[in-house]
């Protein structure tokens, strides 16, 4: 969607732009599904945070009277209970009393231990302490990545504690910030967030059809493919067609433009993800938006329940549950995800969110590839040489979560698409445009 976001305000400028889209479907890691013209699901959970000045502008014009605000409900399920997450105080009677206690004296003591910041571990252990990292991050690490802290780069604590709290004014980066933001919880008012009342795929269907309205074109289900001459993108593939760039904005993984450019292969992996897509026929049982399930004896790592966010994503009197499941592209899971169905619908019933099995319409099974960029110990270096050598190529643009190797949120996905249509705009000498239009996230 950044490179759809991007085609649309470099359109709306009076550029001419062609959106090349490797699925049938647009939208890419926030695209929808549809099943039965009733049922629709996300790529987990979407939706959009309208403090963000450029993204509220931008989507008061697009979505208009299309969309609907909801109060963030998420949610924890840790040792057999479920927590509010970020954490209130209310939660701080229901942790196990000895884990409470040991993870407070690590507040007291942490701060005289040296802890070098190299990795995830060490990471976690100077900021939260041996306590919670041994009995929660530990094993949600190891489980989501599939690779040893020790082993992953400290960025990936440092984001993805951010990514999942999704709200500055609670920060919770050690043990003293955690109880300071948990006791700031009492009668806090939840942050609410825009979604489109049909689903995230009507958020692209609509920019699709303002970019078309201005002579845009897409193309579905080809990828990409690039030749350069000279130090500059000289020609992009779709198929048997060929373009002839001014400007390239890549979106797809970066290791796939060094390959097709002939450069090195930078060692940078993409983590796969499964989508369950569970229908039931019974009312959800909790009214979470998603809830984090880190037990490593459950497969699945996170639920978002798509009704929660709007109302007519499902038939009333069910839910509709969208299960993730981390594996690599190609591994045993990949291959053989349908086998684990069965597993998915057990945690479901273990965790309490299906009453009875009998309820369960049905599961569909999707496949994400490069849902996520890994970031292990030596990625800094990996991806600095990959940027480094495509920047050879003048008129090549990386952006997206992808196409810069950047675990974000779909909001930084828009701010990085406006923000490059700014610069490239400035480059053309339509400085006005840039400064005046785009600055609010709309354009000319």
């Amino acid at each position: 969607m950044t490179g759809l976001l991007s085609a649309h305000l470099l359109a709306e400028a009076g550029a001419e732009v062609v959106v090349i889209e490797k699925l049938d479907q647009i939208g890419g890691l926030a695209r929808s599904f549809i099943y039965d013209d009733e049922w629709v699901f996300d790529c987990g959970p979407h939706r959009f945070d309208t403090t963000n000045a450029n993204v509220k502008a931008y989507l008061d014009r697009v979505l208009e009277e299309h969309s609907t605000f909801f109060p963030r409900k998420s949610e924890v399920y840790f040792k057999g209970s479920y927590y509010d997450w970020p954490i209130k105080p209310q939660n701080l009677v229901q942790l196990p009393p000895g884990l409470a206690g040991k993870a407070f004296v690590d507040l007291a003591v942490n701060g005289y231990k040296d802890y070098p910041e190299d990795n995830f571990q060490t990471y976690i252990l100077r900021q939260y302490g041996p306590t919670l990292y041994k009995h929660f991050f530990e094993g949600y690490s190891l489980k989501f990545l599939q690779i040893h802290p020790k082993d992953t780069h400290s960025d990936w604590a440092k984001v993805g504690i951010n990514r999942a709290i999704i709200d500055d004014n609670a920060q919770m980066q050690n043990l003293t910030q955690l109880l300071k933001s948990t006791l700031l919880q009492f009668n806090k008012e939840a942050p609410r967030y825009l979604y489109p009342k049909k689903g995230m795929y009507q958020a692209w269907d609509q920019v699709a059809d303002l970019l078309k309205a201005k002579g845009g074109r897409i193309i579905t289900g080809t990828g990409a493919r690039v030749e350069a001459t000279n130090g500059k993108i000289t020609g992009v593939w779709a198929g048997d067609e060929k373009f002839t760039p001014s400007r390239v904005i890549w979106t797809a993984p970066i290791t796939l433009a060094c390959d097709q450019l002939g450069l090195d292969k930078p060692d940078l992996t993409y983590l796969g993800l499964l989508l369950y897509n569970v229908m039931v026929r019974e009312e959800a049982p909790r009214d979470y938006q998603w809830c984090y399930y880190g037990a490593r004896d459950l497969l699945i790592n996170r639920v978002s329940t798509p009704k929660f966010f709007s109302p007519e994503t499902s038939p009333p009197g069910t839910a509709g549950y969208c299960c993730e499941v981390t594996c690599m592209k190609g591994d045993s899971r990949w291959q053989h995800a349908e086998r684990l169905s069965d597993w998915v619908i057990d945690d479901l019933a273990r965790v309490g969110m299906i009453r009875d099995r009998r309820n369960v319409v049905d599961v569909r099974v999707e496949r994400l590839p490069n849902s996520y960029p890994v970031y292990r110990v030596d990625y800094p270096g990996e991806l600095d040489k990959a940027r480094k050598g495509l920047s050879q190529f003048s008129n090549l643009h990386l952006a997206g979560r992808t196409g810069l190797f950047w675990y974000n949120n779909m909001d930084h996905s828009m701010e990085n698409a406006m923000q490059l249509v700014k610069r490239l705009l400035r480059e053309a000498g339509r400085a006005d445009v840039a400064e005046e239009s785009l600055a609010a996230g709309t354009a000319a």
